[in-house]
């Protein structure tokens, strides 16, 4: 497929020209690493979510978009879907500055509304856009600021507003940081969604933990409040912290009127490597829903210019036992195609599975017995690269190890990733993707997300132990692959 360089979304993108563009769209089609069945831009780079919104039976996504190296030209680049399974491309329905970041989206009286931060002139604005449904497309009004600048008591920038209704007005939550240099939450409310009050800063119990928080989310779930949002700047302890930047959850309770907030401990949502700024949604049936940002700010990917990162796999939230769990979606189930299932015993000598190779399947495995020291898990074999899962039963930590996954990201520190399950481990249920990998032990308990870069040769499967036995139950699935239509133009 060609872009027409006469359509207006092609003219908006200014600096380009037909042959240009066309030429990225095609090297990233045939990149090597291009994902099957995940969310990924047609060419260039893929920033944050800008908004993830259900309304009427369809769930939409906007994310920012970047179709040049030099990722001055931006757009908000609009994916629909009906499940979260199959997705249309819908294009380019708003042109952003460079100067864009993130926001959010909420749904009120049959039209999406859609809020971002945008720094012009060494001012930053928080900026409202209006959407409107016609006919099955999506109609953007005019852009206008709804507040401008930061209050005195803060740093300059505040950004990533997480916007919602609630007992007639709305409430606007803002990451800033402090003149101290410490990550905080502020407030603002309105009776309109274009117009809104500085109400003040929401107090926590986390007075230093970061110098800016970003990409704030809240939502209420079984009797609970949820306050997500990635710490920038946190150090490194035992086996937390160790990525760039931090995404992660505290439950409480907030009084948004005498602005306080009491909650528990800060828990990372994901204990692997590309993971950042999610973005949860409610759907019809009462479902909350997150969807992340598969790829870490300040990381080069071995994709290159071509394009960059794609989004997580949509996982069904719930709150057990104090604890935010995250599961597979439900509607994945519909990308499976056939299924082979194997059980048995594996030792200390490396075992073949040689059934269920490939470089893109689902794979769910029980452990029905385990007196071994440690397992070892390797996807994604070659006789030079694998990547690894592994856990050591007397600490029940379970480890994450990329070191001979293939091509490696720049800018990333170490090559491994640990966590320490709650209980013993007792299921796994993995996602392999071309270029990625994702992990949900313990039914949700923990997950682990990466971007791995093998060849094509690396399509094994091998387990073993240290010492002891471990019995199991394999069922691996293959997967449908996505066509997903390059689309420019939002149609």
């Amino acid at each position: 497929m060609k872009f027409d360089s006469n359509t207006e979304a092609f003219k908006a993108l200014g600096e380009a020209d037909n042959d240009s563009l066309n030429e990225r769209l095609e090297q990233a089609q045939d990149d090597q690493w291009r994902q099957k069945y995940h969310v990924q831009p047609i060419a260039g780079s893929m920033n944050s979510i800008a908004g993830f919104v259900h309304h009427e039976g369809l769930y939409h996504i906007f994310y920012q978009w970047s179709p040049f190296a030099d990722k001055r030209t931006r757009c908000l680049y609009h994916v629909t879907s009906d499940d979260l399974v199959y997705f249309e491309n819908r294009g380019i329905v708003k042109m952003l500055s460079d100067g864009a970041y993130s926001g959010s989206a909420f749904v009120m009286e049959e039209g999406i509304h859609l809020y971002h931060t945008e720094v012009r002139s060494n001012t930053v604005y928080q900026q409202y856009t209006p959407f409107t449904i016609q006919a099955g497309a999506l109609h953007p009004g005019r852009t206008v600021p709804v507040i401008k600048g930061v209050p005195p008591e803060y740093r300059w920038l505040m950004k990533d507003p997480k916007v919602w209704h609630e007992d007639g007005r709305h409430i606007m939550l803002l990451g800033a940081a402090s003149p101290e240099d410490y990550g905080r939450l502020l407030v603002f409310a309105g009776e309109t969604p274009s117009s809104f009050e500085y109400r003040g800063e929401l107090k926590t119990g986390l007075d230093q933990f970061g110098f800016m928080w970003e990409a704030p989310d809240y939502f209420e779930l079984d009797g609970h409040q949820v306050f997500v949002f990635c710490p920038q700047g946190l150090d490194k302890y035992r086996n937390s912290y160790w990525n760039i930047y931090q995404s992660g959850y505290i439950i409480g309770e907030a009084d948004c009127e005498a602005l306080t907030l009491d909650h528990g401990p800060f828990h990372e949502l994901d204990h692997g490597f590309d993971f950042y700024a999610p973005k949860t949604a409610l759907n019809g049936d009462g479902e909350r829903l997150m969807i992340g940002w598969m790829g870490m700010k300040e990381t080069a990917y071995p994709t290159g210019e071509a394009w960059s990162h794609c989004l997580t796999l949509p996982r069904e939230l719930s709150i057990e036992e104090g604890r935010l769990k995250q599961r597979p979606a439900a509607s994945l189930r519909k990308l499976r195609e056939a299924e082979m299932t194997a059980e048995g015993y594996f030792n200390h000598r490396p075992k073949k599975v040689r059934d269920f190779y490939g470089d893109s399947y689902e794979l769910v495995m029980d452990i029905l017995e385990n007196d071994a020291t440690r397992i070892h898990i390797d996807l994604r074999v070659s006789r030079r690269e694998q990547t690894s899962l592994i856990y050591e039963t007397d600490t029940q930590t379970l480890i994450l190890d990329t070191a001979f996954s293939g091509a490696m990201p720049e800018n990333v520190d170490g090559t491994d990733r640990k966590v320490v399950l709650d209980s013993p481990l007792a299921s796994l249920h993995i996602f392999v993707d071309v270029s990625s990998i994702e992990i949900f032990a313990n039914d949700g308990e923990v997950v682990m997300t990466a971007r791995i870069f093998p060849s094509d040769r690396a399509t094994g499967m091998e387990v073993s132990t240290e010492i002891g036995s471990c019995h199991v139950k394999m069922t691996r699935y293959n997967l449908k692959q996505l066509s997903l239509k390059p689309v420019l133009d939002h149609r």
